[in-house]
């Protein structure tokens, strides 16, 4: 098989493959089609399979069994040519065929973007501050307030009425337009007044009433809540139980023991310190290699390809929906919410989507300046890594073989690689600061 490779003048990014598939291999798949035609199409006079070629090419059109063949050599022919070239296509190509024949090559070209070229600038010998916030007594205290929180109990109040930051029991029934509604009930509920968890005007409603107390009162829901109530006014019917408060644990060692695998207050305050520490010093590690990979890449040239671009912000778009679904709440109601239509949304993470690719397309080149190219065991584990535990073993082996897996893992391993070139090769000066001075500063 043969290939010429011709990039676009006008597009840089844009190649023209000319294949040329030899004449045996063509015929080799078309008498392939024509034994599965054959078994397959009732001629008079034949039993199946038994009809010559020339039979059966006259009974479904010989041009059939040409384009029946070339829907899978063409594929095949075109994924050769495309490792022959040492290209790395990031769009479907557009395929047009040349000539075929009979005793004739078959002859196609294929048109498609590929990942461009990237001219690099400075990437050794950067300089970078790596800046870590010192871990201060009051961050130790906060942490293992929190511990304390989390470890608090419900107690009855022993008070008259609720007052915010009390624990309510209570039933509810709540209806829109006369009608319940999914969420609007509940029975012996335990509510925080006052808490994150509760629409503030439910809330306020709830302050003074004493146990034993039936209310009713109405709550408009915000704009952004679930779709089916928002902007929605529901009269609710409550009734209190009881009043709680919540108790809190001594910080002293036998809080520790509750709280984890601690003899004493002193060794859990240690280790949140480490812990504590630990953070601050990944943290500062990701945001220094950031500020790398930004010098890096405005340090580099690169045209990239409109549709890498909306690839990227395919899946940007595709991460925000899930993020905002975790926390409730739908991609409709977040645009309703911020006035905004699709495309507004699409325009605002267009330079995110940029800054992506470039970004990988910066990493990719240097690793292979570098020669950091990962070993095909590497890859393998990358694969195993992502594939988690196998559903079974043939299924195991065509996701390890496939060659656009290994490829996507191949550059993956790349980027991390070369990230690590620029954390181990450039100039970093560490900086320890106190938060609160920077707060103050601010």
């Amino acid at each position: 098989m043969n290939t010429r490779v011709e990039r676009l003048s006008d597009h840089p990014a844009r190649v023209v493959l000319e294949v040329e598939v030899e004449p045996q291999r063509v015929e080799q798949s078309v008498n392939n089609v024509y034994r599965r035609l054959a078994r397959q199409v009732r001629i008079p006079g034949f039993r199946p399979g038994k009809a010559p070629r020339p039979v059966v090419e006259r009974h479904v059109g010989k041009d059939t069994l040409y384009q029946e063949a070339f829907e899978e050599l063409i594929p095949e022919a075109y994924r050769e040519a495309v490792r022959a070239a040492d290209i790395e296509p990031v769009a479907q190509a557009k395929i047009d065929i040349l000539e075929y024949g009979s005793g004739k090559p078959l002859r196609f070209k294929a048109e498609v973007d590929v990942k461009p070229e990237v001219k690099l600038g400075q990437y050794r010998g950067l300089k970078v501050e790596k800046r870590r916030p010192r871990v201060t007594d009051e961050a130790v205290d906060a942490f293992v307030e929190g511990i304390r929180q989390r470890h608090a109990e419900l107690v009855e109040a022993g008070k008259p009425q609720l007052e915010k930051g009390d624990y309510a029991v209570i039933d509810y029934e709540g209806l829109i337009d006369g009608k319940p509604f999914r969420g609007g009930a509940g029975r012996g509920e335990t509510v925080e007044v006052g808490g994150a968890a509760v629409l503030p005007e439910f809330s306020d409603q709830l302050i003074g009433m004493a146990p034993g107390d039936e209310r009713e009162f109405e709550v408009t829901f915000p704009e952004n809540s679930r779709e089916d109530i928002a902007g929605k006014t529901a009269k609710f019917r409550v009734t209190l139980h009881g009043i709680k408060q919540k108790r809190l644990p001594e910080l002293d060692d036998e809080f520790a023991k509750d709280a984890g695998d601690y003899e004493t207050l002193e060794e859990l305050r240690a280790d949140v310190r480490r812990r504590l520490e630990e953070a601050a010093e990944e943290d500062a590690e990701a945001a220094m290699r950031q500020k790398l990979l930004e010098q890096a890449v405005a340090a580099a040239e690169v045209d990239v390809p409109p549709v890498m671009v909306e690839q990227e912000l395919a899946r940007v778009l595709d991460e925000l929906a899930m993020s905002l679904v975790q926390n409730g709440i739908t991609v409709e109601q977040y645009l309703k919410s911020s006035g905004q239509t699709e495309e507004q949304l699409a325009e605002r993470f267009r330079d995110t989507a940029l800054a992506r690719v470039k970004a990988d397309l910066v990493l990719e080149a240097v690793a292979r300046a570098e020669q950091l190219i990962p070993s095909e065991e590497e890859v393998d584990a990358r694969l195993v890594q992502l594939l988690g535990s196998a559903p079974d073993e043939k299924r195991r082996e065509q996701f390890l073989r496939d060659e656009d897996n290994r490829r996507a893992a191949r550059n993956t391993l790349m980027r991390s690689k070369a990230l690590d070139f620029l954390a181990s090769h450039a100039e970093v000066t560490e900086v320890e600061f106190d938060p609160a001075d920077e707060e103050a500063g601010e």
